[in-house]
Order: structure tokens, then sequence, then C-alpha cells
């Protein structure tokens, strides 16, 4: 059950910095300093990438939790190659 909710907590740091990228994006608010937004955004894909890795290299955890925390680091990983990589979003 740790791992789950550890999985959850990774993914909803995803969707905050996603929140965070498409808002200012958009418009719906703006910062003094970008360089902020990004650093903020950027850690939180950063400590859910670690989180996921952290999970995937316990020993003689489920195979299911380790396949999921392997998506979910994949996604991550795509996140931040579209936002930070490529500027996306």
């Amino acid at each position: 059950m740790k791992h789950k909710s550890l999985q959850t907590i990774s993914i909803l740091l995803i969707l905050v910095s996603l929140v965070l990228e498409t808002g200012a994006g958009q418009g719906w608010f703006e910062f003094s300093k970008p360089q902020a937004l990004f650093g903020v955004s950027l850690a939180l894909v950063l400590v859910s990438m670690s989180i996921n890795v952290k999970i995937i290299r316990t020993m003689g955890i489920k195979p299911h939790t380790r396949k999921t925390s392997q998506l979910v680091l994949v996604i991550s990983a795509m996140y931040a190659l579209a936002v930070f990589g490529l500027e996306l979003i």
C-alpha cells in the first residue's frame, strides 16, 4: 500500500507541473520571473521521477507495482522531454 500512495503522489506532482505550465502558457496567471516557474515545474517532475526510480529499485515488490512505476516513469520522461526539451507546452 505504501508504494501505491507514492505512485499517486508521483502522478499528482506531474499533474501540478502540467497545470503550472499550461496555466502560464494560456495566461491564466503570471509569474514575475518565468525562470521561477521553469524551476518549480522541473523540480516537480524530477521529484516524481525519483520517486518512481526508488519504487522500481526496491527489492521484493510485486511485478504489477514495478510495471506501473515504470509506466509512470516513461510518461514522466516523455512529458519532461516535451515541456523542457522541446518547449511544446
